[in-house]
């Protein structure tokens, strides 16, 4: 969900307005104005841009060196300058200069787009265009061009993916760094389609696993770690010249400036500290022979890992640590700053002068000169037998009485070597005061070097804590993961899985095939009792593929997979009040787009579809829905208590039957709460005959007699239902095989017998 949104006034449609006012009602909104001077065209942002980021260039560069590859691509080719939009992406530059715009009014500008990273975004769908029945062949053989999968805000939701309790984030989260947690939530809410990304992952989560006394020492080595990436950001804005001169926050008089500045030279201290802890990394992992840990721990060329002794000796050295932090102010050490030794300079030699001065003047007045103290700078204290040397030029400043008296004096050397002192100090001070942001402006010009060591350990965290994962675990499997391919069908062959997020610990594994193995049909109808384990089981495969595509370790004996490139769900119940949508018609707004989305590389994830109208139209939908998939060849699990489905399709070999196993004593019974279902939670080949709903309402509570009622007129519709098949079937056996029409009629009789009608 968006936090803010921002658009043109008067410009939004009629379909754009009912969403914000329906599903977005509770976002906070801020119209811009319309057609007036703050409307930033794409000509308007790119020329905004250039004269205050991107254009400043010198005789041996080009305008094209300096602009980010992003906004390079969406100008046009004909104009060097940079300044003409390409027509594709004129909408896309006009927004980003309405996004400046706001940052400007808000005062961030300056903060934000220094450190801006472009990035081409592709929604999703429009990689997936909408299929026809004309169109179906091409999308059979469509092979995915994501580099990540696709989960959406539904099947984020659906699958609890993420989340602080029992999702599969807080099941896998054991980093010990902020910015490792928050890769880790990347990871899940992105996984890898790359195989060959996944397979490194793979292999550097099993040599850690192998390894577990590194894997301790780097936990250790990296739980004390401050948190880097919002500290580097910080930084940033701490060492932005344009900040502390033109930006209020640079004006702003701080009550407890002290205690502020204390703060800051103390976490900067902190992350100094950090950094050359990380330094061990290469040294801790240098027997490493996995691809991945080598890009990761290893400097230079064998590796990835940025060598950044040079820059933290500079910065160690740079000053005090321990007087910074105690009083909050930097004062530099010789070298560090040019402004700043230049000022010292300034002042040494004025001091220097004034030392040569005032030999001379010992020499004139033949006797030792004693310089004035701090309120009386640069006089000449005179003893008073030989004050009367001193001539017109000898300005008379005060005297001392005493035991020892003398008389102080100035003289136009004095007074001009003084005023190049006081200005010369104030220079100093100027620098001195602006001297942290000096220091935190010549780390954040290494920023990009520090960036790579905190991308290096942030997915170094990532990695253990998958390995502190599967340690814990006590079935646990290198999923087997298969490029896709138009000439193979896409799998699932999972062995004795578990779901990731249970933790009971009498959880009973399933294990589960599609598209593969005695039957290639990707798609399964899934019946089974009410409360069998159904939903759990659908849940279960969405979140071991997952899993398995972030390059985890999944717990099953054996996980076989082709990749996925979308996960589609659609389970649960629950209706849109703000939108105005029933629940039914949040179902087929799902389901709608499941269909117009989905690829031969999915996997799709549908429950009791088609229940929340009426039997005959929710049967035909889902019917309806079923075949389309069958005909795409996706990988689908589709839940159903619509029983007729099962006879529409059960001789289909583009679907195979399951169910969830039980066991049920007193079927047979004429009193339905004397009837006992034990749920055995096993995903078992074929289908199941009924979902024992009254057993269900037992299990609720309900009043028996209204659970006998309620089974009299089931067993008086099956009869009714029963004695039209039969019909049918003895019309279809005047015209047909007599054979086999007689045998399902017999079948049907004997069902007819056990109504009781």
């Amino acid at each position: 969900m968006p936090v803010l949104l921002i658009f043109e006034r008067g410009s939004v449609s009629e379909r754009t307005q009912e969403i914000f006012r329906t599903m977005l009602s509770g976002i906070l909104k801020d119209p811009l104005p319309a057609n007036g001077t703050k409307v930033c065209s794409a000509e308007k942002t790119l020329k905004y841009l250039a004269e205050n980021y991107y254009a400043k260039f010198s005789e041996d560069s080009t305008s094209a060196d300096l602009w980010p590859l992003t906004l390079r691509t969406m100008q046009s080719e004909s104009d060097h300058l940079g300044l003409t939009p390409r027509d594709d992406c004129k909408l896309a530059l006009k927004a980003l200069g309405q996004c400046i715009f706001y940052l400007q009014r808000c005062q961030l500008e300056a903060k934000v787009l220094p450190m801006a990273r472009y990035h081409h975004y592709t929604p999703p769908d429009m990689l997936s265009e909408p299929v026809n029945a004309a169109k179906l062949q091409t999308v059979k053989q469509q092979a995915t061009r994501r580099r990540h999968m696709v989960i959406d805000a539904t099947t984020l939701a659906n699958l609890r993916i993420t989340g602080e309790e029992y999702s599969l984030q807080a099941t896998l989260d054991n980093c010990c760094t902020k910015f490792g947690k928050r890769l880790l939530h990347h990871w899940i809410c992105s996984p890898s389609c790359e195989l060959n990304v996944i397979v490194e992952r793979q292999q550097a989560i099993t040599e850690l696993i192998e390894h577990n006394m590194e894997l301790q020492d780097l936990r250790a080595l990296l739980a004390p770690m401050p948190d880097f990436e919002r500290h580097l950001a910080q930084i940033h804005l701490f060492g932005n010249k344009r900040i502390s001169q033109d930006h209020p926050d640079g004006r702003a008089i701080l009550f407890e400036e002290k205690l502020y500045n204390k703060k800051k030279i103390q976490n900067f201290i902190g992350i100094l500290k950090g950094f050359t802890t990380l330094m061990q990394i290469p040294t801790l992992f240098n027997g490493f022979e996995s691809t991945l840990m080598k890009r990761l721990t290893q400097l230079q060329p064998a590796g990835g890992f940025p060598d950044m002794a040079k820059e933290l000796d500079f910065f160690k050295n740079a000053f005090d640590h321990a007087a910074g932090a105690q009083t909050g102010v930097i004062a530099p050490e010789q070298g560090v700053d040019a402004d700043y030794d230049e000022s010292l300079a300034k002042i040494n030699n004025i001091n220097d002068t004034f030392k040569d001065y005032l030999i001379e003047q010992e020499k004139f007045f033949g006797c030792r000169l004693t310089p004035g103290g701090e309120k009386n700078r640069f006089q000449l204290e005179v003893p008073e037998n030989a004050a009367r040397k001193a001539g017109k030029a000898y300005q008379l400043e005060g005297q001392r009485k005493g035991n020892k008296p003398v008389r102080r004096f100035s003289t136009n050397e004095t007074r001009s070597l003084l005023k190049q002192l006081q200005h010369a100090e104030t220079e100093r001070d100027v620098i001195l005061k602006d001297l942290s942001r000096r220091i935190f402006e010549k780390f954040s010009k290494h920023y990009e070097l520090w960036k790579q060591c905190v991308d290096c350990v942030a997915n170094l965290d990532v990695l253990a804590s998958l390995a502190e994962y599967a340690r814990a675990q006590q079935v646990i499997c290198v999923p087997e993961l298969h490029e896709q391919c138009a000439e193979q069908q896409p799998f699932i062959d999972i062995d004795e899985g578990y779901h990731p997020c249970a933790l009971a610990d009498t959880f009973i594994p399933n294990g589960l095939i599609l598209g593969t193995g005695e039957t290639t049909a990707p798609l399964s109808i899934l019946t089974g009792p009410n409360m069998g384990g159904k939903s759990t089981l659908m849940r279960q495969v969405g979140l071991l593929v997952v899993m398995a595509q972030i390059g985890a370790h999944v717990p099953a004996a054996h996980c076989r997979i082709s990749l996925v490139d979308r996960i589609f769900t659609r389970l649960g119940a629950q209706d849109d009040i703000m939108a105005g949508q029933s629940t039914f018609l949040v179902e087929l707004n799902e389901t709608s787009l499941i269909l117009k989305h989905a690829t031969v590389n999915s996997l799709v994830l549908l429950d009791e579809l088609g229940r929340g109208t009426a039997t005959y139209d929710g049967t035909a939908i889902a019917a309806s829905v079923v075949n389309y998939l069958a005909d795409l060849k996706c990988r689908t699990l589709f839940s159903t208590h619509y029983h007729n489905l099962i006879e529409y399709f059960h001789k289909d070999a583009r679907i195979t039957l399951g169910h969830m196993a039980c066991m049920v004593e007193n079927e047979d019974t004429e009193d339905p709460t004397q009837e006992t279902v034990t749920f055995l939670y096993k995903y078992t080949a074929g289908a199941c005959p009924k979902s024992y709903g009254f057993n269900a309402a037992k299990l609720a509570g309900m009043p028996q007699p209204i659970i006998k009622r309620a089974y009299e007129l089931s067993k008086r519709v099956e009869a009714i239902a029963l004695k039209r098949k039969v019909l049918s079937k003895v019309v279809a056996g005047a015209v047909g095989n007599r054979c086999n029409e007689l045998k399902e009629i017999k079948n049907l009789l004997l069902q007819l017998k056990a109504c009781h009608v």
